[in-house]
């Protein structure tokens, strides 16, 4: 059995590989027993919503199949183009690709067009300490995040540039095989969208067309730190996109993805993430117990 059939996936999206830089095992633990959704990640849905309302029109459509919501998706990344184009700035737009023969989707917080360039601005929202201080992101953190970013950057000039194509997207997703459901199909009549536009094809093509008239993708990518209470920002990092460095990114991570590796946990010198993790203790016993009751038990 092979790792995507182990983790019931078909694709993989860009989190998971930039997960797979804060701690692979719990990246893979999350997919066998399923991710615990904390309060600080509502919240941080929270925030996002929010933010997304400010700026992109709701697309009231209710998807009753997977072709239904790949249509959906397809669609609002049209609207989401259109709203570029107006408003110079769009939110959660989903983008596709391949890398090393493997489906690769994510989902990009915020496009922004700043001069001549599309600058990819993702959003990360932060907890408070115990006194209630704003906690800056540390090391490992920023460098997760940075894995992700790199990644968009990667992804959306591959189909800018033509090397993801509709007829590669069409190809990976089979979606000459797909129909919508005709419960949908009165939805989009609903919304006046013309029979021509109602198949995955037609809204692939229209989607594809669009993408490739963005504006170069700039190299200057960004990361807004946001309080996850009072959605005020609390810093920003902006760092150079390196095709190097994110063909190391890829090569490292599609070791696990190929099999040629098990998941990795943290390293000793970053064990402290353990505590903050659902699956330490349970699944996950690589460094339990703590250290402190190692050593008791040695006495």
């Amino acid at each position: 059995m092979n790792i995507m059939e182990k983790l019931h996936k078909s694709s993989i999206s860009v989190t998971d590989i930039s997960s797979q830089y804060w701690c692979e095992l719990k990246m893979e633990l999350n997919h066998l027993y399923g991710e615990e959704r904390t309060a600080e990640m509502r919240k941080g849905l929270d925030v996002h919503e929010e933010l997304e309302s400010k700026i992109n029109l709701p697309i009231e459509l209710e998807p009753r199949s997977y072709s239904d919501a790949l249509y959906k998706t397809l669609y609002t990344n049209c609207e989401a183009l259109e709203v570029l184009k107006k408003n110079k700035k769009t939110r959660e737009f989903k983008i596709y690709g391949s890398v090393n023969g493997f489906r690769v989707s994510g989902k990009i917080d915020e496009l922004n067009m700043m001069g001549n360039e599309t600058a990819i601005i993702e959003d990360k929202t932060m907890s408070r300490g115990k006194n209630g201080d704003r906690i800056q992101p540390n090391e490992a953190k920023r460098r997760s995040d940075n894995v992700q970013v790199m990644l968009y950057k990667r992804l959306l000039d591959d189909m800018t540039r033509g090397r993801f194509t509709l007829e590669n997207f069409t190809r990976n997703y089979r979606t000459r095989t797909l129909k919508i459901t005709n419960e949908f199909k009165l939805q989009l009549d609903t919304l006046k969208i013309e029979n021509s536009m109602q198949s995955i094809d037609s809204i692939a093509r229209r989607f594809f067309e669009s993408a490739t008239k963005i504006a170069p993708v700039s190299n200057v990518l960004q990361i807004r730190y946001i309080d996850q209470f009072t959605g005020e920002l609390v810093s920003i990092q902006k760092f150079n996109y390196s095709s190097d460095e994110a063909n190391n990114i890829i090569k490292f991570a599609f070791k696990y993805w190929n099999g040629e590796r098990s998941a990795l946990p943290v390293p000793s010198e970053e064990r402290w993430k353990c505590t903050f993790c659902y699956f330490y203790g349970r699944q996950c016993k690589v460094w339990w117990p703590p250290k402190e009751q190692r050593l008791l038990s040695a006495k």
